[in-house]
């Protein structure tokens, strides 16, 4: 039994009347208390599947505390849109004190809780005959979650998991309601009803009476309800009239009755429904926010006293799960002579609920297209783009990982490799990625067989197609560091390759995957883009302000650029251990620029190099900015003293 001192904490001294003393006391009564283990936490019952098809998974976590249950037991469940506080109400009514933070309690607007979790070990509650009952309590993935991949279906499925496997329900939601919160249970009530149905056709009938709801509605302002003279049996009253038609009313034929008038199809699956008022924790947003961080005795006395109500609520009329001998599916508490089971036969049953009771929400396939044609065609070019980016990001963590890995050396050379085999793993994974993508569209869904096909034939073209993408890269990567370990040429060796190339009036290729980088923008020239490598050449020896050394990327666009004149990038090797794939690296003769403009082009740059020189010149005979000839007479048109004046300069 739960310890006597345990009573200060579900009946603080300031809120001790008799009234609520009574309360109190009946409830820490009839709530016999947890075992002395003080190993209680939560485990998964049922997980989100990896590839969201809104199938939940079993966990066998969750079904071995279902298969300890060797006497009768009952089973409370708390579903709703999330972020209301299922978990918070959960712990507070049920677990208040050591374990009441049991569900974990999120602080943030995003979804918190994942699937369903249940109790390890159940509570011990007193019913109305007197005798104990064993309770195992689950809390659920909130509705309409933010920052989780959830889908109609898998939303629809998981409420009428719940439905079933449950004694109680407890439908948490927050204040205000309106006709819309209205409709939302009425919607859930239906993917219910659609989950017997489906069970009934595949010859699995539920054989057990209704469950109770209990629905509670959190940061509650009793004002507006005492405003309007109405207690809470009331506005269930007038929340039940602004119920509309789902559609589906036909369908409650599978319960045995006839096709109803109603539109609050509660009514006709839960046994009763109650409706919990539930005011707000605290008047501080903070402590509202991170409720997880604060004990029960910090909380307002209005929140415990409700969340004692809610327990109330909760155990009244509460029966264990059981099994009806008579012929039907869901029977009411009076029509049904309950049998009950204990947790083995209970795990068999849910598997065969699981199994057999998948259901489809239709919002799920909702489509745009006309056609299946047109459909599968926008599926396949979506698909298409999303393999080739795939690709495109394993292809360029191929080129980074050779270009990290450049040095040649054994270590490198194993590292390389290891690049090599895990984008050839990942590519291998695109089937499961894509299916795991893929299905959560409601195309797939709509068109499951020829959906399914068309990812099958695309991935595998997909993978053969980076295959191929993947190998040449891989060869091209090879081959750059091969030709990167025999040492670039020296700006020396440049200088007389550009010699030979002059008399034959041609440019040459130096180097691939290289461009004129430079860390200063002045020493590097872009000329711009969608030139071939003729015409890019042509406008480097146009423009005197480029050096010998300019770079042409015909993978970007055709982009052009050179060195400048008269800098350390003259001839594109300021920087030799520039990386950019696909790019070539070219070296010429610049016979178009050897006139006066060229030459006053270079005694410029050679004044703007030597401007913070402090000497007259260099000792190996470099010309200084103060003996360069200004006079328009010294720039005569003669290329060799232009390009003496330029390589003195440069050295």
């Amino acid at each position: 039994p739960r310890p006597r001192e345990h009573m200060a904490e579900l009946c603080p001294p300031s809120r001790s009347r008799c009234g609520l003393l009574l309360v109190c006391l009946a409830v820490a009564n009839a709530f016999g208390g947890l075992s002395d283990d003080l190993g209680l936490h939560a485990v998964p019952l049922f997980r989100k599947p990896a590839v969201s098809t809104g199938q939940l998974e079993l966990v066998e976590e969750g079904l071995n505390v279902l298969r300890a249950q060797t006497e009768p037991f009952a089973i409370v469940s708390a579903v709703g849109p999330t972020r209301t506080g299922k978990s918070s109400i959960l712990g507070r009514a049920f677990f208040r004190g050591e374990h009441e933070n049991i569900f974990e309690v999120g602080s943030g607007v995003t979804s918190h809780t994942g699937g369903v979790w249940i109790a390890s070990q159940p509570i011990e509650v007193k019913v109305a005959d007197g005798n104990t009952l064993r309770v195992l309590f689950i809390d659920t993935e909130g509705f309409s979650g933010v920052g989780g991949i959830t889908s109609k279906t898998y939303e629809a499925n998981l409420f009428g998991l719940v439905y079933l496997l449950s004694s109680v329900v407890i439908f948490n939601t927050m204040f205000p309601v309106d006709a819309s919160t209205v409709a939302s249970l009425n919607a859930h009530a239906s993917h219910a009803l659609s989950m017997l149905q489906a069970l009934t056709d595949s010859g699995q009938a539920v054989q057990k009476s209704k469950p109770r709801l209990v629905w509670a509605i959190q940061s509650f302002n009793i004002f507006n309800l005492h405003n309007s003279g109405m207690a809470a049996e009331d506005l269930l009253a007038a929340l039940r009239n602004a119920s509309r038609a789902t559609g589906q009313e036909h369908a409650l034929a599978v319960l045995g009755d006839a096709a109803s008038n109603s539109a609050w199809l509660v009514e006709k699956l839960f046994e009763e429904q109650e409706l919990v008022t539930v005011r707000r924790p605290h008047p501080s947003d903070e402590i509202v926010a991170n409720l997880a961080k604060y004990n029960s005795s910090l909380l307002s006395a209005d929140y415990l006293h409700d969340a004692d109500q809610l327990q109330l609520a909760t155990k009244h009329n509460l029966k264990p799960v059981h099994r009806c001998k008579e012929d039907g599916t869901i029977l009411t508490i009076t029509k049904c002579t309950a049998e009950p089971l204990v947790g083995a036969d209970f795990v068999k049953q849910l598997a065969l609920w699981l199994k057999h009771g998948f259901i489809l929400d239709r919002s799920d396939l909702e489509v745009d297209y006309a056609s299946e044609t047109e459909t599968l065609n926008n599926l396949r070019e979506r698909n298409r783009v999303w393999f080739d980016s795939q690709c495109k990001s394993l292809n360029e963590e191929l080129r980074t990982k050779f270009y990290w890995y450049r040095d040649d050396s054994t270590m490198n050379q194993g590292l390389r490799q290891e690049a090599v085999a895990a984008v050839e793993k990942m590519m291998k994974g695109f089937h499961g990625a894509a299916l795991s993508k893929l299905v959560e569209s409601g195309v797939f869904w709509k068109f499951p067989g020829k959906g399914a096909m068309l990812v099958e034939a695309q991935a595998e073209q997909a993978m053969q197609r980076c295959k191929e993408t993947l190998d040449g890269t891989r060869r091209h990567m090879e081959d750059w560091v091969a030709q990167r370990g025999k040492g670039e040429k020296l700006p020396q060796e440049l200088q007389k390759e550009a010699d030979s190339i002059a008399k034959k009036g041609l440019y040459q290729l130096v180097a691939t995957d290289s461009s004129c980088f430079s860390r200063t923008d002045a020493h590097r020239i872009s000329l711009g883009s969608r030139f071939t490598l003729a015409s890019c050449a042509e406008a480097v020896s146009q423009k005197c302000e480029c050096g010998r050394g300019f770079e042409f990327h015909e993978g970007n666009d055709g982009y052009c650029g050179c060195g400048t004149a008269g800098t350390p990038n003259s001839d594109c090797t300021e920087h030799q251990e520039d990386f950019t794939y696909g790019n070539s690296r070219y070296v010429m003769y610049n016979p178009a620029c050897m006139d006066e403009k060229r030459g006053r082009a270079m005694a410029e740059a050679a004044a703007s190099a030597e401007s913070h020189s402090t000497g007259d010149g260099d000792h190996d005979g470099t010309v200084s900015a103060s003996s360069v000839d200004k006079s328009p007479a010294a720039y005569a048109p003669t290329p060799q003293k232009a390009r003496r004046v330029c390589f003195d300069v440069y050295d």
